[in-house]
């Protein structure tokens, strides 16, 4: 009598289960590093909008010393202490820069104003005196002159009369 042999494949690959199980774990690791990684981000963009203030009021600074004037973001561009970037109207990093309006022989504000409400949580502007304000709000908007809370341990460069 001939004998069936009874002869089981080899296992490959995984089982339904297992690759449930991953495809959770990784959806759980997703969940809590996508919204970390999004406020990273934020911050980042913010870092810059400072940073680009910062810049921007060295820039007036030099202007102020040659032409005894502050300028808008166009003249300080012409002058060559701006990237046309930041002039231009369009969005920059998220952040839209603008000049206000009354820019005199000593009074300047230039606006770094969120895109969209996604872009980050807080508007700036900085002022002849080279203090750096903020304004915290879920919809964006541009902040006027001296309005705004200054911001901790990035106002003025020193020597450039803040307080």
């Amino acid at each position: 009598m001939k004998r069936k042999r009874s002869f089981r494949r080899a296992q490959a690959g995984f089982s339904l289960i297992e690759l449930l199980i991953v495809v959770a774990i990784i959806a759980i690791l997703a969940t809590v590093a996508v919204p970390r990684l999004m406020d990273s981000l934020k911050a980042g963009r913010e870092s810059a909008a400072i940073q680009t203030l910062r810049t921007v009021h060295s820039g007036q600074a030099t202007l102020q010393a040659t032409k005894q004037r502050f300028g808008t973001l166009k003249e300080l561009t012409e002058a060559g202490q701006l990237d046309p970037n930041y002039a231009s109207g369009n969005p920059v990093s998220g952040y839209i820069y603008t000049s206000a309006a009354e820019v005199t022989q000593d009074k300047y504000c230039v606006q770094a104003t969120r895109q969209e409400p996604s872009t980050a949580s807080r508007d700036f502007n900085v002022t002849e005196d080279g203090t750096i304000r903020f304004v915290e709000s879920k919809s964006p908007g541009p902040i006027p002159h001296g309005e705004g809370a200054p911001l901790a341990g990035a106002g003025a460069a020193p020597g450039t009369g803040a307080k």
